[in-house]
C-alpha cells in the first residue's frame, strides 16, 4: 500500500496523491458517466480508503480537487507582440485542451462541485483562479504596450464562459482555432480605453 501520509508535503504524499489522482482518472475513463466510489479509488491507487476519507471526505470533494488541479494547469501564455494573437492563441490552447473525453467529464465534474465546494470552504481559492492569473498578465502586458483591451470581466463573458459552456452542453469543439479567433475578436470589439 502506498498510504500512509496523505497530508505531508513531500515525495510520498506527492506519489500517493498522484496515484489515487491516476486512479480516479482511470475509473472516469471507464465509465465517464458515474462518479467512482472512494472504495474503488482506494482499491485502484493501492491506498486505504481511510486515508481517503480523512483527506478528501467523500467521493464528490476528490473529484473535485482532480478536475481543479488536472483542468487548471497553467496554460502557456503567448506574447506575440499583440494582443489579439496572444488571446487567441491561448483561447485556442484552452479549448483544444478541455476538448478530449476525459478533460470533459472531468470538466463536468468542476462545474457541478464549485459552487458547494465554496460554500463548504470559502477560504479555499477557485478552481479557475489559475485562468484569471494567465488572463490579468496577458491584459496587462497589452496596456502597458498601449493597446486598448478588454477587462478581465469581459474576457471572461466573452471568451472563456462560451468555451466551458460549448464544451459542457456539445462536447469538443472541434474549430478550435476558428471558434477562439471569432471569441476574441467579439471581446476586442468592446474594449474601451482605460
Amino acid at each position: 500500500m502506498l498510504e500512509n501520509s496523505l497530508t505531508r508535503p513531500g515525495g510520498r504524499s506527492r506519489r500517493v496523491k498522484e496515484a489515487v489522482f491516476e486512479a480516479f482518472e482511470a475509473l472516469l475513463q471507464e465509465q465517464p458517466e458515474q462518479l467512482p466510489t472512494m472504495g474503488q479509488i482506494a482499491a485502484k491507487a493501492g491506498v486505504n480508503p481511510t486515508s481517503l476519507y480523512r483527506r478528501w471526505g467523500d467521493a464528490a470533494t476528490l473529484a473535485a480537487a482532480v478536475a481543479g488541479e488536472r483542468l487548471m494547469q497553467a496554460l502557456p501564455v503567448p506574447d506575440s507582440g499583440a494582443l489579439q494573437s496572444d488571446l487567441t492563441g491561448w483561447a485556442y490552447n484552452a479549448a483544444r485542451s478541455l476538448s478530449g473525453p476525459k478533460d470533459g467529464a472531468l470538466l463536468r465534474i468542476m462545474a457541478t462541485t464549485a459552487h458547494a465546494r465554496q460554500m463548504s470552504d470559502s477560504a479555499r481559492p477557485l478552481p479557475i483562479e489559475p485562468r484569471l492569473a494567465e488572463l490579468e498578465m496577458m491584459l496587462a502586458r497589452a496596456r502597458k504596450r498601449g493597446e486598448i483591451a478588454p477587462s478581465l470581466w469581459e474576457i471572461l463573458e466573452i471568451v472563456l464562459a462560451p468555451i466551458y459552456l460549448r464544451i459542457l452542453f456539445l462536447g469538443p469543439i472541434e474549430d478550435a482555432d476558428v471558434y477562439a479567433a471569432g471569441l476574441v475578436a467579439r471581446a476586442l470589439k468592446v474594449a474601451t480605453p482605460s
